[in-house]
This record gives structure tokens, C-alpha cells and sequence, in this order.
């Protein structure tokens, strides 16, 4: 019998709508976004502890309608907030909204889904893994690691899709699992694992075997692939 889900996410999740809606209402009327990150993988899997929410929007500019420095609906959830020119990280006491400018990466990128009375474009977990590598593999986190190995053992045909984006940060990443091993281990370990409890050996043997893979059949003209 699995776990059961948390729910901490649903509040954030709500403030992030808000914060939506506002843009809506205050910008474009035709905003679009998706909804990714490792939240949506537990939502999907039940594998570990997430309540944090990413948003992502293909365009910079709306960045600012979620700025507490510009928005009064941002800035009465919290003052507590990074920003960037492609990125705004609010802090809540429930946890993090991240609204994050990226473009769709894969094909199809998202799939149809309600949520909280909502019909939002939850990104498919081969855009999430490869959103995570291709703007962060040269920053590889134990977490990005545990939702690498996920996705390669429960939805290989996704890890498939997102190949080519997953090589970008390929000797980046091997030195960091060479080189890091003990921290990434020790921050492994401390993941709040629900239905899927992997060794960080494990893990990381996933990860260099795949990678390998990709790198190959990209270097060959081929269709990255990890099966047979």
C-alpha cells in the first residue's frame, strides 16, 4: 500500500493561481504557462516529499506582474523574494513559488489536467527532467538526481523524449558525481522518500549509464534512446 500524498502543496498551488489571475487581469489576457517540477512528479508517483510549485512562462515579461517589488498582490503573500531577469522566487511560510521564463523543451511539453477546480497544463515528466538538466545539470542537486532515476525506471519512454537535453551539462554532471559524491550522497539520504526509495548508488549508476547512452546516439546521428 503506498504512502499517502501530501497535501501542503494545494495552498501554495492556490497563491500561485491568485497570483495568475492578477496577470490576467492586469496584463495579457492570453498568459500561458505550465505547471512542472519535482510537485508535479510526486502528484504523478508518489515518490517523495514536494510542496514547493514551479510556474513556468515562455515569456520574461511577465515576470514582472509576480514581483512583489511591482505587483501589491505579489507583495501582500510575502516581501521575502529573489528575483532575476529570467526568473522570481517567492517565499512563503507554506514553502516556495517559483516563476521561472523557459520556453517548452520537448514535443509535448504538457497534458490536460484539473487541479483544484482548475484545468492546468501540467507539464509531462520528460519536460520536467528536461527543463531540470538543461538549465541546471551544471548545478546537479540530490533531488534532481532521485527524480532522474524515477523517470528512468517508472516512464523510460519519457526519459527518451527529453534525451537530447539531458547531455547538454554531460561532463559538468560526471565530474559532480565524481567529484561530490559524499555531499550528494548525504543530501540523497536526507530526501523525504514516499513510494520510491532508491540508493544513491543506484541512482547515480542510472544516471552515468543513461547519460552514456544519450551521448552516444547523439554523437552518431541517432535518436537518443536508453532501451534496447
Amino acid at each position: 500500500m503506498g504512502m499517502n500524498q501530501p497535501e501542503n502543496w494545494k495552498e501554495l498551488f492556490r497563491h500561485a493561481l491568485s497570483l495568475i489571475d492578477d496577470v490576467l487581469e492586469r496584463g495579457t489576457k492570453n498568459l500561458y504557462w505550465t505547471f512542472g517540477g519535482g510537485t508535479v512528479l510526486m502528484l504523478r508517483h508518489n515518490h517523495r516529499f514536494s510542496k514547493d510549485i514551479d510556474i513556468f512562462v515562455p515569456d520574461p515579461q511577465a515576470l514582472g506582474y509576480v514581483s512583489p517589488r511591482l505587483s501589491s498582490r505579489a507583495e501582500n503573500l510575502t516581501t521575502d523574494y529573489t528575483e532575476a531577469a529570467n526568473f522570481v522566487k517567492l517565499f512563503l511560510a507554506e514553502g516556495e513559488i517559483d516563476f521561472v521564463a523557459s520556453p517548452n523543451l520537448t514535443k509535448d511539453p504538457y497534458v490536460l489536467q484539473e487541479l483544484l477546480g482548475r484545468e492546468v497544463k501540467v507539464e509531462t515528466s520528460a519536460e520536467i527532467i528536461a527543463k531540470k538538466f538543461w538549465h541546471r545539470g551544471n548545478r546537479l542537486t540530490a533531488r534532481d538526481l532521485f527524480d532522474f532515476a524515477l523517470v528512468a525506471e517508472k516512464e523510460p519512454e519519457a526519459l527518451d523524449a527529453a534525451g537530447r537535453f539531458l547531455v547538454k551539462h554531460v561532463d559538468t554532471i560526471l565530474l559532480q558525481l565524481e567529484t561530490n559524491a559524499e555531499q550528494l550522497k548525504m543530501q540523497f539520504e536526507a530526501i523525504a522518500t514516499l513510494d520510491y526509495t532508491p540508493t544513491y548508488e543506484h541512482a547515480a549508476g542510472l544516471l552515468r549509464e543513461r547519460l552514456s547512452v544519450f551521448s552516444s546516439a547523439l554523437q552518431d546521428g541517432a535518436t537518443p534512446s536508453s532501451r534496447p
